[in-house]
């Protein structure tokens, strides 16, 4: 076989690695999204009075950051190293508007440190809040750490993709929790979705 035949090779076989790889990252991104019943149950209350911190690394709460209807909450991985989160995020910062309009406010809820979150805001233009849970402790009373991190990854504590809609007093009255971390709502999901809550 000739070096030239051998080189098509190696190329081949590298496009189709790669080529699986693509597949493995976007292809449930391009599917509907699926919720499963796990965490928090809707009705339930969720707990606002629990400290976090801001993006300037200033302890706040959920209650602290509510709207007059209450709060839209993105629960997400990391803004600093999951692709899909970052994506969501910047998508969702174009209805940050139309989500205050409704009275609800509007927060991103991750495990990532405050200055990582500063920095993503503004090389990203983000205008809503994004708040730091640095030890899990709020993704844990909301029940929705995902499992298949323990502690020897980098990723152990993160939340599963999760959309909570809150009342001002923390009772949940939507949510949505994605089946697959690569697939999120869309912004017109998320509208739906609070436009159908029970009040």
């Amino acid at each position: 076989m000739s070096g030239k035949k051998i080189a098509l090779y190696i190329v081949g076989a590298v496009v189709l690695v790669f080529a699986g790889m693509a597949a493995w990252m976007l292809g449930p991104a391009l599917l509907p999204t699926k919720s499963i019943d796990v965490g928090i149950a809707v009705g339930a209350t969720a707990p606002v009075e629990m400290e976090l911190y801001d993006a300037k690394g200033e302890p706040t709460t959920l209650a602290g950051n509510m709207g007059e209807r209450g709060m839209v909450l993105f629960l997400v991985r990391s803004a600093d190293w999951c692709p899909f989160c970052q994506a969501q995020l910047i998508e969702t910062n174009g209805i940050h508007g139309n989500i205050n309009a409704k009275g609800y406010s509007l927060a991103s809820l991750s495990y990532d440190k405050s200055d990582l979150l500063a920095k993503f805001a503004a090389n990203k233009g983000i205008n809503f809040t994004m708040l730091s849970d640095i030890n899990s402790a709020m993704i844990d009373a909301l029940d929705v750490r995902d499992p298949q991190y323990g502690p020897e990854s980098s990723a152990y504590g993160v939340p599963r993709a999760t959309i909570l809609v809150l009342a001002p007093n923390g009772r949940v009255k939507a949510k949505h929790v994605s089946e697959d971390f690569r697939s999120r709502p869309s912004n017109d999901d998320v509208l739906a979705m609070i436009a159908g809550v029970a009040e």
